[in-house]
């Protein structure tokens, strides 16, 4: 394997790059194979041990990864515990202690137990504020006890909680090295095969080499964590988004095209297609008009409403729930609303969608030509108008964890205008 000087320095490039992929692909590969979050009767001992004799919200499975609240950067997943607030919870300081306390008894160790100073909000009261974080053997735990004061009585006053995640397992570090060897030695001996069989494809790969370090090399900076152990070094790798990525897999691609492009089994096969394409020109158009009207004319009709071989739709009300098989594990629910309710009935169900610190802020959802309206109430055919007056509307909210259902539905049912609350598909 022979190099040029200005060869020399591109076959680096694109190694380092492949080792960081690699590396990357190695380390997301070993969290699949981290233990799952305590489920069952070990979350139950958990919950009990944090918050004895309270209701406990949240629990639940999580991704292995997920982004940040901010969207900047991605953490481990996390499931999410927590208690509203009593007499005791109150107390953040004392409250707080206990729950350290409780949890070194149960095997974990306790890091930076800090009870902050209470400080004044802008809109009137206190915040007050404690917590720590521990660990165990695969786990992280992150637990804090916040109050405000003053809060009216559709807001949250805070609650007392945990967040739980998985730390990637003890070999992965050791798979993470190997998949950086392989990754560098595959786009090494790629660079070499490209030099030797295609001539031109070698501005395609010094333009890969440029891609590397324009994308690769920022990526490779951690991101701030923002608790201990709670992201993982590639964490920058998902920073580069669907952009650079998609340019770098069409540099990729192109050079691979170029290079096989100009094998001897590939030229005899396109050249044979050629001569066919010019012996019967309308034939070949023809067949590439009905390929691109097969893949366009379905999507089409479906986003002018023309449901093709479907009987009218009629909706009379609410809408039938879906099969609970199908939504065991959705994110997405429904509330839906008369849509006579007030402005200030719907104000007070949409702070009790935020009380309930169970995914996102409800969104109203009542053009009946939008597209959500129309996939809720005819799988995205229009609604008739003399149909629509009998329709309620709904906040359409996400979840951030399945089990998190319970708390919202407790914080809703029974509010002026509520009629349902359903998780969709």
């Amino acid at each position: 394997m022979r190099f040029s000087a200005r060869g020399l320095i591109l076959a680096v490039l694109i190694t380092l790059a492949g080792a960081y992929v690699g590396a990357f692909a190695a380390g997301r590969i070993a969290l699949e194979y981290a233990p799952p979050l305590p489920s069952g009767a070990e979350a139950q001992e958990l919950s009990a041990a944090a918050f004895p004799g309270l209701r406990v919200f949240g629990g639940g499975e999580a991704e292995a990864i997920e982004p940040f609240g901010d969207g900047e950067g991605v953490k481990y997943g996390s499931v999410a515990y927590w208690v509203k607030h009593n007499e005791a919870t109150r107390d953040v300081a004392t409250y707080s202690a206990g729950v350290r306390d409780r949890l070194a008894g149960a095997g974990w160790r306790i890091h930076d137990f800090t009870v902050s100073a209470p400080e004044p909000m802008v809109d009137g009261g206190a915040e007050y504020q404690a917590g720590f974080w521990a660990i165990r053997p695969g786990l992280i735990l992150n637990f804090s006890d916040y109050y405000w004061t003053e809060r009216p009585s559709y807001d949250s006053p805070g609650a007392a909680a945990f967040d739980l995640w998985r730390a990637p397992p003890s070999w992965s570090a050791g798979l993470s090295w190997a998949g950086a060897v392989a990754g560098g030695l595959v786009a090494l001996l790629l660079t070499w095969w490209v030099a030797r069989t295609a001539g031109r494809a070698r501005p395609f790969a010094a333009g890969a080499a440029v891609v590397a370090i324009v994308f690769l090399l920022p990526s490779t900076l951690r991101p701030g964590e923002e608790l201990p152990g709670d992201s993982p070094w590639w964490g920058g790798f998902y920073n580069l988004g669907y952009g650079p990525a998609l340019l770098s897999a069409w540099i990729a691609g192109l050079i691979l095209v170029v290079t096989i492009a100009q094998t001897r089994p590939v030229r005899a096969a396109l050249s044979f297609g050629a001569t066919q394409v010019r012996r019967w020109p309308k034939t070949a158009v023809a067949a590439v008009v009905l390929v691109a009207l097969a893949f366009s004319l379905p999507g089409l009709l479906r986003q002018n409403g023309v449901s093709v071989g479907a009987a009218a739709c009629r909706p009379t009300g609410l809408p039938a729930e879906a099969p609970a098989a199908e939504t065991r594990t959705s994110k997405h629910v429904k509330i839906f609303v008369n849509n006579a309710a007030t402005e200030q009935e719907r104000a007070l169900i949409d702070a009790a969608i935020f009380r309930s610190r169970s995914g996102s802020l409800g969104e109203l959802i009542w053009e009946p030509d939008s597209a959500g309206f129309r996939e809720t109430y005819c799988a995205g055919a229009p609604i008739p108008e003399d149909a629509v007056a009998a329709l309620p509307y709904y906040f359409d909210v996400e979840l951030g964890n399945p089990a998190y259902l319970p708390a919202l539905t407790e914080e809703v049912t029974g509010l002026a205008g509520v009629l349902a609350v359903h998780r969709a598909p």
